[in-house]
């Protein structure tokens, strides 16, 4: 599938005209100049992307807000028949967000930040905002129309003491790495569910580690060396991903 560049602009309305959010708005009007009457890429991270019309733009003091419609629809896209979950750490400075931008590229389903015993930073009450702001903005530039659910920060021991995942295929990044290649290939094929996790600058504690293998998390070695934490995630999340491209040719 071939999939055309050029902006693309995420709305939440139902109807068949709307407004777009303030930032969507500033982008369109201040940064792209465009003019009441001029056709834009419209997608609202449900599978479908259309054309639309800027029909109004709407100024009151600092606000500025664009009233658009939905003309045709342009491209739909196929709901992934594999779910991919992956539980984040929660890292210094804008780490969480690289992870959530570049997960979403790649296309992982759900998002969970999680903090742990070796957690460096504490979430934020607005972490959950700003991670759905940088998926809606990969979202745009990559092409896909699926929005990942970004779900609110957890504990990462008490989110698994709810015996979260009982039937799905899940995969931990450790050095000691367990399961083998051939394996993890066939666990993916055979499942519709995939869950990822990595650690925190810190690593896992004893204890999170003895936990996650309770629940039946396969370890799997990335990578020789010592790997940062938001290079670890990233690269489990991008080497399944093509394990998953692989399975379906």
């Amino acid at each position: 599938m071939h999939i055309q560049g050029g902006n693309r602009f995420f709305f939440a309305f139902e109807e068949e005209t709307g407004f777009l959010s303030e930032e969507e708005s500033h982008h369109l009007i201040k940064v792209l100049r465009k003019k009441t009457g001029e056709k834009i890429k419209l997608i609202n991270g449900k599978g479908k992307e259309y054309e639309g019309e800027i029909l109004e733009i709407a100024k009151k003091g600092k606000s500025l807000k664009v009233k658009v419609k939905l003309l045709k629809l342009l491209r739909e896209e196929e709901f992934p028949s594999k779910k991919i979950v992956a539980l984040i750490p929660v890292l210094k400075g804008d780490k969480t967000e690289f992870l959530v931008e570049k997960g979403t590229e790649l296309g992982i389903s759900v998002f969970i930040p999680f903090q742990s015993d070796y957690s460096a930073v504490k979430s934020s009450s607005r972490l959950k905002e700003r991670l759905k702001r940088k998926a809606i903005n990969a979202l745009k530039q990559s092409g896909r129309l699926y929005l990942p659910e970004i779900k609110p920060p957890v504990n990462l021991k008490e989110f698994l003491a709810q015996d979260s995942f009982p039937s799905s295929f899940k995969i931990i990044a450790l050095p000691e790495g367990g399961v083998s290649l051939k394996n993890l290939l066939k666990g993916i094929i055979n499942s519709e569910e995939i869950v990822l996790i990595s650690g925190p600058e810190g690593g896992f504690s004893e204890e999170e580690e003895k936990l996650l293998k309770e629940k039946n998390f396969l370890s799997f070695n990335l990578s020789p060396y010592i790997l940062r934490a938001e290079t670890a995630s990233l690269s489990l999340m991008s080497f399944v991903s093509i394990l998953i491209r692989l399975e379906k040719r």
